[in-house]
């Protein structure tokens, strides 16, 4: 009787990868990647090789002992690791798949250990394991005890619940904040201790019909919501799709892209002038940092950036600035406080912060400034 091993190469973040640096780039790291893995396989004459396009390999060893059999296995998959971590910009996870009668039985038992790389991360060799006593190798990661077989089911529950900040920033139209997230939810959730891809995807897609269910305004007669016009937003295709997805990378791409279709576009002006109201209150508070004012306005800090940048052509920091000096200039104009008492009126923790930034924007000290008899701007 004759036995097949598969082990499937999969470089890892391919598509963020690709996405970084151009398809030149990428096309030239997969040859090299195609020259490694074809020059481990080449000396040995019971297996082969086939190459999965856009960035897999399918390698297939055959033999009658399977025990032999996977530890050659474990072996090569190794060795292919270690080929194209020392010959190419990338890194590479190698599923073996437990021994199988024919090719495509190896192939599809290796795909399902490759699924748990959506658990695991990249970089390493994913095995089911030979025996309780089996040692994994340097860089091998069996098949978690704690995690269930695929198609047994689990009752875990994810560790930390984010429908509160999720519903902020979703009603707040910040894509890029919703979407960082839930990748950065993911990424604990996939910590969890016997976490396994099914259950992983689960919570994803619950997440995802939450927000369906924040941004749809349509309710039935008795005031639920019309999950008929919900869904909508949402095909049936995009959550196939989560299925297939392996790898966290792409899967905070996919985050990003489909929050971008679910979510309408955001209201800038109105999250603009949230932000900028609250900074006219508080600037005079020393302690004012940028996430403070993003937790305010429920968005996320590289939002409001943008929003500075695109609508104000400024910065956030530098909108900051020029309030808190216009209120200095108000004060040095109109009043006798002494520097370090306006220093701390207005937002800088010393004299010294105070001197340093009127000497930046306004070209003179603030002493120098009450002396000349200048008045502040409107």
């Amino acid at each position: 009787m004759t036995y097949a091993v598969a082990a499937l190469v999969d470089i890892d973040d391919f598509m963020a990868s690709e996405q970084a640096r151009g398809q030149t780039w990428a096309r030239h790291q997969l040859r090299h990647a195609d020259q490694a893995v074809r020059a481990a396989t080449s000396t040995r004459i019971d297996a082969t090789c086939h190459s999965l396009p856009p960035e897999e390999w399918l390698v297939v060893l055959t033999g009658a002992d399977p025990g032999a059999l996977m530890t050659d296995a474990r072996e090569l998959a190794e060795e292919l690791r270690a080929r194209i971590v020392r010959e190419t910009a990338w890194t590479a996870t190698v599923s073996l798949g437990a021994p199988s009668l024919g090719s495509g039985a190896a192939e599809r038992a290796a795909r399902q250990v490759n699924d748990y790389k959506l658990v695991l991360g990249g970089d390493r060799v994913i095995a089911p394991p030979v025996d309780e006593g089996a040692a994994p190798a340097p860089h091998e990661s069996a098949w978690p005890a704690s995690s269930p077989r695929p198609h047994e089911s689990t009752a875990l529950t994810p560790p930390v619940r984010i429908e509160q900040q999720l519903t902020r920033r979703v009603r707040a139209g910040d894509r890029n904040g919703a979407a960082g997230l839930l990748a950065g939810w993911v990424d604990r959730c996939a910590q969890e201790p016997g976490v396994d891809p099914r259950t992983l995807r689960n919570w994803l897609i619950g997440q995802l019909l939450f927000v369906v269910d924040v941004v749809n305004r349509a309710r039935l007669a008795d005031g639920t919501t019309d999950w008929v016009e919900a869904c909508a937003r949402l095909p049936i295709e995009d959550i196939i799709m989560v299925g297939d997805i392996h790898e966290r990378s792409y899967l905070h791409m996919w985050l990003r892209e489909t929050l971008g279709r679910l979510m309408p576009p955001a209201p800038r002006r109105d999250v603009l002038a949230l932000a900028e109201a609250y900074l006219a209150e508080h600037y005079t508070d020393p302690g004012l940092r940028l996430a403070t004012v993003a937790a305010a306005v429920n968005a996320s800090p590289y939002y409001i950036s943008h929003l500075f940048a695109e609508e104000r052509r400024t910065t956030f920091l530098r909108h900051v600035t020029g309030l808190r000096l216009r209120h200095a200039r108000r004060l040095l104009a109109t009043s006798a406080l002494p520097v370090d008492v306006i220093a701390a009126h207005t937002g800088y923790p010393t004299a010294k912060a105070l001197r340093g930034a009127f000497r930046r924007h306004v070209g003179c000290s603030p002493t120098e400034y009450r002396r000349a008899g200048l008045r502040p701007e409107s």
